[in-house]
């Protein structure tokens, strides 16, 4: 069953706690190119729902729902400005699913899928004789689908029919990533291929120097951690490469940037921030414990999820720890951003060990208004000391 959605005015965690809401909530986050959104944090809880069970996948996020795969092979669709709960469609997923804004694509073992993202109703499905074996890549033009028979398939959002098939030369050891009309994908023995979107072909191939772990594709880079304990800067032109950073672990998961610098994780414990075009350390942070899933960036800040039950913001002009925001339970994946809307603030959303799917930000507060002067009848003093002795 789900649980009802909760309203709070603030985390709980005393004075000390409320001492560093409110300077978060004071200072003015200034915004970033590449995501511009004005975060308070650790602000509070702006609602709260309890999933039971668990859903089996890890969840799907757009610009206006959050998406859970549950046990009894159903889909649920919740508004993350207001936690309430859209639709339910009765598909599964063996995979983790992927929105693009106006559909949510995912597979049943063979059988993938699209799901219209307001109304709920199913799209179309479509059997692709193996196994879907990874997230769906969300593009303009549809959903591409990796299939354990290494078949790399892209499928149309209008009716799923099949725009173009590619049988790959390896293993695909990382999820898909799209940029613009190119499509990465990374390979175990180290390869790292862009297709073009319109045909599939391919653009170009380099070989980084381990299996690779995760690829972010942000502009003219393509940042790809490999399991040599490297981050690869490539450009995305050509492939050639701009620079690598040897880390203390593994960089597995997304990367996110502004102008400046990239900043990531790695399974080292540690938060980097890098200069994006150059490659030179700007600062190193370690973590309270190992990152869980990629850092997610607000204006001048930040935010990473660990093992622990919290979350933690970082400035990036120089990492420095702003704040702690704990939440119920251990996070299964790196913070989404939703964006600000006319009637929302930007907030992050998460899902817990627990089943807990919740939104953190800014709440809604009386106002303070300082007053002019004490309420009531203005007496003469000569009245006060019989007023006094009655």
């Amino acid at each position: 069953m789900v649980g009802w959605a909760v309203r709070t005015s603030s985390l709980r965690g005393g004075p000390r706690a409320a001492g560093a809401a409110l300077a978060a909530a004071l200072l003015c986050l200034l915004p970033a190119p590449v995501q511009s959104q004005s975060l308070a944090f650790p602000g509070g809880i702006i609602w709260q729902t309890t999933l039971a069970p668990p859903p089996v996948q890890l969840p799907a996020f757009d610009e206006h729902r959050v998406y859970v795969v549950m046990g009894d092979g159903s889909v649920l669709a919740f508004d993350h400005a207001t936690g309430t709960r859209l639709w339910t469609a009765r598909k599964n997923s063996t995979v983790r699913p992927a929105a693009s804004g106006r559909y949510l694509a995912g597979a049943d073992g063979a059988s993938a899928w699209a799901i219209d993202a307001g109304s709920g109703e199913v799209a179309w499905s479509r059997d692709l004789g193996a196994r879907v074996s990874a997230v769906p890549a969300i593009t303009n033009a549809g959903a591409a689908m990796l299939t354990e028979a290494g078949d790399l398939v892209l499928l149309t959002w209008a009716d799923g029919r099949e725009a173009w098939t590619v049988r790959l030369p390896g293993e695909p050891s990382a999820p898909l990533a799209v940029e613009g009309d190119r499509l990465f994908v990374g390979f175990s023995d180290g390869r790292v291929r862009a297709l073009a979107l319109p045909d599939g072909s391919t653009v170009w191939e380099r070989t980084v120097g381990g299996r690779v772990l995760g690829l972010t594709p942000i502009g003219d880079r393509l940042f790809a951690g490999a399991a040599d304990n490297f981050l690869y800067a490539l450009k995305t032109r050509d492939g050639g490469r701009a620079w690598r950073w040897r880390t203390g672990g593994d960089v597995v998961a997304p990367a996110v940037a502004d102008d400046r610098r990239v900043y990531f994780t790695s399974r080292d414990a540690m938060l980097r921030a890098m200069d994006r075009r150059h490659g030179d350390l700007r600062w190193q942070r370690p973590l309270a414990t190992r990152a869980v899933g990629g850092p997610a960036m607000a204006g001048t800040t930040v935010v990473v999820a660990g093992a622990s039950p919290e979350l933690r913001a970082f400035r990036t002009s120089d990492g420095g720890l702003l704040a702690t925001a704990p939440i119920p339970g251990r996070p299964l994946h790196g913070p989404y951003l939703a964006p600000a809307g006319p009637s929302a603030p930007a907030r992050l959303v998460v899902l817990t060990a627990g089943g807990h799917l919740l939104a953190l930000g800014q709440t809604v507060e009386p106002m303070l208004v300082p007053m002019d002067g004490i309420p009531g009848r203005k007496l003469p003093p000569e009245v006060l000391p019989e007023i006094i002795r009655q």
